[in-house]
């Protein structure tokens, strides 16, 4: 998994630093070769090995106070880099730019040093040549990768790469170095290379590749611990304890995104969890009233046979209440299942479907005295499911016929790339502050309306739901006179 983008902020003293270690090394060696053109002609063989030290006062200053000087001026530019950034941050990667810088430098200064011992008539040159190739580059990167490292993505602490980069480069290098200083004492000594050799590669190599592992290992189980802190916090969370989240480590490293994303998991876990129980306990209460009075209708007529005037009333009735049962059936299954069918698409005139859904509805008894009209120039054709696009259709009439005073209006026009269809009554319409919630399921603004007159809450949620299952939007929106406008948008294009 990779870790997310860093901060603007936070790249720029990681480049900064680098450029500057890389700068430091090459004006101490350009003012080495301008110490040494400065110098004059250089003396004849043999005093040019002996006494002509062309850049010695040059390099014993670069070896001291130019080291500390180098340092304090990278990491000067790594606080400065990291502007807007948080403090402590910028201060953890200006003092790890100044331990590194300082610590190569001053392995530099040393070669230099001995090179002037040996060779003070070229040392410039040799100098200037080993930085562009070698020493330059290798400042800058090595000094990069360390803020780099120290400053993660501009957290609070170091995140875990760069807690697992530091700590196994820190420790290579250690061993390495003292390596380098056992085979250089051992030279020096004048003891036999072959027996070094063998004592390196049967002791040394084990040693060194056991302590870094084991140094890594430390800090990778010391960095781990979020992650056990979120799988116990996970362990304990069940159905009944969905509120609980797992701890976000401070830092800003793949820890904290698997923390957060986490928590992101368990909010949608426990909003859908949330809605289901209210699905569940609104869908109860609207079947078990008419099941109560269809049942209370047919007991009574049971049990009293004789006062029950006109039998074919009171079967006419209950046929009633079960088609009312019958369409709240279709509506929640649709609700809960109409998002796992896979998706129907093929070409439909919605202009086509408008006319004749309007046409049907004028003949309906609950519009009878209603004038619907239905402006809708075909074609008007659009990518979807027939069946579903009928239903929202058909929601969307029924409920403006169910509030309209004397006139409803369906327009189908073409808006860029987009359908846009409109279903508009006269009746008393919907206040702005209700426009959000008339979407949820079992809602009735008209307290007044019973569940006999009225629908049961469920066409304009259905209708929305099958408007986004089409890539749409469902929205009510201001009209000029009185009534309510809702108003389908869809895209034409898959």
């Amino acid at each position: 998994m990779r870790d997310a983008a860093r901060p603007v902020w936070a790249s720029r003293p990681v480049w900064a630093s680098g450029l500057a270690a890389a700068l430091v090394v090459g004006c101490a060696v350009a003012w080495l070769q301008y110490a040494d053109r400065a110098a004059g002609p250089r003396s004849t063989w043999p005093a040019v090995f002996v006494n002509d030290d062309r850049v010695g006062p040059q390099i014993a200053w670069i070896t001291t106070w130019g080291t500390w000087l180098g340092a304090l001026y990278v990491a000067a530019v790594c606080l400065l880099a990291g502007k807007g950034g948080p403090w402590w941050v910028r201060l953890r990667g200006a003092a790890v730019a100044a331990a590194v810088t300082a610590a190569l430098y001053a392995t530099y200064g040393t070669w230099l040093v001995k090179e002037n011992e040996f060779g003070k008539v070229d040392v410039a040159e040799k100098a200037f040549r080993w930085a562009i190739a070698c020493v330059g580059p290798s400042a800058g990167l090595v000094t990069a990768a360390a803020v780099a490292a120290a400053i993660g993505r501009g957290g609070a602490r170091i995140s875990f790469r760069g807690r697992v980069a530091l700590t196994a480069g820190g420790a290579a290098g250690a061993l390495f170095l003292a390596a380098v200083h056992t085979f250089q004492t051992l030279e020096e000594a004048q003891e036999s290379l072959d027996a070094v050799y063998w004592i390196a590669l049967t002791t040394g190599v084990p040693l060194t590749a056991l302590l870094t592992g084991r140094l890594v290992h430390v800090m990778v189980a010391r960095a781990l611990r979020p992650v056990e802190a979120i799988r116990r916090e996970l362990a304990d969370i069940t159905g009944q304890s969905l509120d609980r989240r797992v701890p976000v480590p401070p830092t800003e490293d793949v820890l904290a995104d698997l923390a957060r994303t986490t928590n992101a998991t368990l909010d949608r876990v426990e909003a859908a969890s949330t809605r289901q129980r209210e699905f569940t306990a609104d869908a109860a209460h609207e079947l078990r009233s008419p099941l109560a009075a269809l049942r209370a209708q047919l007991e009574s007529a049971l049990r009293h046979p004789e006062s029950v005037d006109d039998w074919q009333e009171v079967v006419r009735e209950a046929t009633v209440d079960v088609v009312r049962l019958q369409h709240l059936a279709d509506d929640l299954l649709l609700l809960a299942g109409h998002g796992s069918v896979p998706p129907v698409r093929e070409p439909v005139d919605l202009a086509a479907l408008a006319e004749d859904l309007v046409r049907e509805h004028r003949h309906l008894p609950e519009s009878a005295a209603l004038r619907l009209h239905c402006e809708a120039p075909s074609p008007a054709v659009l990518p979807g499911n027939p069946v579903h696009l009928d239903r929202l259709l058909r929601n969307l009439l029924t409920n403006a016929c169910r509030h309209a005073r004397a006139k409803v209006t369906v327009t189908v026009t073409r808006t860029g790339p987009d359908l846009l269809l409109t279903v508009h009554d006269d009746g008393p319409g919907i206040p702005p502050a209700d426009r959000a919630r008339v979407f949820d399921r079992f809602t009735r603004l008209d307290t007044a309306r019973t569940r006999t007159t009225g629908g049961a809450g469920l066409g304009l949620p259905i209708a929305r739901d099958l408007t986004h299952a089409h890539g749409g939007t469902l929205t009510i929106e201001d009209t000029e006179g009185e009534g309510a406008l809702l108003v389908a948008r869809f895209p034409t294009t898959t």
